[in-house]
């Protein structure tokens, strides 16, 4: 975990000059969308909010909080938007009492965990609704797990798969409300869930996490 912050620290000012064009016109452009799809408005935690660009865009809709294990990030953040609820913490151990949010946002955040069954808990305590987006198994930040592979500590904590997490959602009881592809440049949808979720940039899914 030390390795994650460490590098979430050095990259924060880089990812801070890039985040609103990933949400408005890159990679990220469909995650709002999807996520009003299914939720308009209510509380909203934004889980690995780096420097608090969705917060920005959905704070007309929603009373946003966001959430980040880097300091940096979080620092950068408030300084952005003062008005806006920015806390450092992890998933592991949501600093929030249960059932404070109406809905958690988790892009990309997961597969920065060693103990993502402990986020996947906390985020259900918190929240009885999710939007995941997770990393497709050629999208190029996997390769900050490689390490692991030689029993060291890597930035990137676990390799999920899109299909594992639908798997793990199934075994905590949760159902599936809907799901999308996010196109990796160059790659052609078939209509195949798996096929195309396994050269996906990354893959949305949005789960209630209770009855």
């Amino acid at each position: 975990m030390k390795s994650t912050e460490q590098l979430w620290d050095q990259q924060a000012t880089d990812w801070a000059d890039r985040s609103e064009m990933m949400w408005t016109t890159g990679s990220r452009k469909t995650i709002i969308p999807f996520l009003t799809s299914v939720i308009a408005s209510g509380k909203l935690l934004d889980l690995g909010c780096g420097d608090g660009a969705a917060c920005r865009l959905l704070a007309e809709a929603f009373q946003v909080t966001g959430l980040d294990l880097s300091e940096e990030m979080i620092r950068i953040a408030r300084a952005k938007s003062p008005a806006l609820d920015f806390v450092v913490g992890t998933g592991e151990a949501l600093p929030f009492a249960d059932e404070t949010f109406d809905v958690v946002l988790a892009v990309n955040s997961l597969e920065w965990s060693t103990q993502p069954v402990t986020v996947l808990k906390e985020i259900s305590r918190v929240s009885p609704l999710v939007v995941i987006s997770l990393l497709g198994p050629t999208a190029a930040p996997r390769a900050l797990s490689y390490r692991r592979l030689h029993g060291e500590e890597a930035p990137m904590g676990n390799t999920m798969m899109p299909w594992e997490i639908v798997q793990l959602a199934d075994e905590l009881g949760w159902t599936l409300l809907d799901e999308a592809i996010i196109q990796k440049e160059g790659a052609v949808m078939t209509g195949h869930r798996l096929l195309d979720q396994a050269h996906a940039f990354s893959c949305l899914f949005a789960f209630r996490t209770r009855g």
